[in-house]
């Protein structure tokens, strides 16, 4: 899958407009870091094509994680060997971004780990391609 990175100025307006009418996706927190992380999606349904993935991560008083590295997996949780795998830009305010291209239909499994100084979290979300 094809991955590239986003302008900052260009991400940050679409952040903007994804706060206001998109949901977050759900997943599990699956380490005890102190962090959380929320992702949002750019077209909202996504479509097969190139979908921007935004990841909001926070500490445990909510304030942004700045300066990490954010890595990002999706699998095709209906078809093995279906997947890619990418860092995600810093887009500042907490917010990382990467587009990919989702080549089918179908259900994907998004994975985000995040690691800054002696901390790592990862976090696993659901996402459907239509």
């Amino acid at each position: 899958m094809q991955i590239r990175k986003i302008f900052p100025s260009f991400a940050l307006a679409i952040l903007l407009i994804l706060t206001a009418c998109s949901t977050s996706a759900g997943g599990e927190n699956q380490n005890s870091a102190s962090y959380t992380a929320t992702m949002q999606v750019l077209p909202d349904p996504p479509l097969v094509g190139d979908v921007l993935l935004y990841f909001t991560v926070l500490d445990a008083k909510g304030d942004p994680i700045t300066g990490a590295t954010v890595e990002v997996g999706a699998d095709h949780t209906d078809m093995s060997g279906m997947g890619m795998h990418g860092p995600a830009t810093d887009q500042g305010k907490g917010v990382y971004a990467i587009t990919t291209n989702f080549s089918m239909t179908g259900n994907w499994k998004i994975s985000v780990k995040v690691v800054k100084n002696s901390e790592e979290f990862t976090k696993d979300f659901n996402l459907v391609i239509r």
